[in-house]
């Protein structure tokens, strides 16, 4: 009698033991969707900024050169500004790519999202307190060369160029908080 116990009170284990497993296997795939939904975002976000880099690399020389007079240097540097960033966003696309987030386990991709976020952060403040002041300093010097003889077209050039940075600034910071808040998400429904 005791033995007929003892083996029904194993199946009642191995069919717990088989529930439990079920139900893991329904949260991580619920965890994993959730977190599909946020990586998508986030790259459509970067897709946008990607975008904005071939625009500006295409109408670049057209713009500067052409309209304004800026040197071929300023022109080539620029571009390879814009290709840095673009190669930089490629970068961080990839590292939360589906294939990476859904053969990982939940503390792979809070590790992989983390290193996303703080990497992410790192690149766009660069961009913002190193490359893009020298970016500006040079542009201005160059028009402020190019247009030193007439100063109201030196000045409704710089006007314009910060009213540009001010729009920029706008949408740019609006896309980094969201790419931000969405890695946030994903890791507090990890952490819940």
């Amino acid at each position: 009698m005791e033995e007929m116990n003892l083996d029904e009170m194993r199946s009642q284990i191995a069919i717990l033991k088989e529930k439990v497993d079920k139900q893991a296997i329904v949260n991580d795939k619920l965890m994993h969707r959730v977190i599909n939904t946020r990586t998508d975002d986030i790259k459509r976000k970067q897709f946008v900024s990607v975008v904005c880099g071939l625009l500006a690399i295409a109408i670049s020389p057209f713009a500067f050169h052409e309209h304004l007079g800026l040197s071929w240097l300023f022109i080539i540097v620029t571009d390879i500004f814009m290709i840095y960033c673009m190669s930089m966003e490629f970068y961080y696309k990839r590292m939360i790519s589906d294939n990476a987030m859904m053969n990982a386990s939940i503390l792979e991709v809070a590790q992989r999202m983390s290193r996303f976020k703080s990497g992410y952060k790192r690149y766009t403040m660069i961009n913002i307190f190193v490359i893009l002041p020298i970016w500006l300093i040079w542009l201005l010097t160059e028009v402020y060369l190019r247009f030193s003889n007439n100063m109201e077209v030196f000045w409704s050039y710089a006007s314009g160029l910060g009213v540009g940075v001010v729009i920029g600034s706008i949408v740019g910071l609006r896309l980094f908080f969201r790419i931000i808040d969405n890695a946030n998400q994903v890791l507090k429904e990890i952490n819940e």
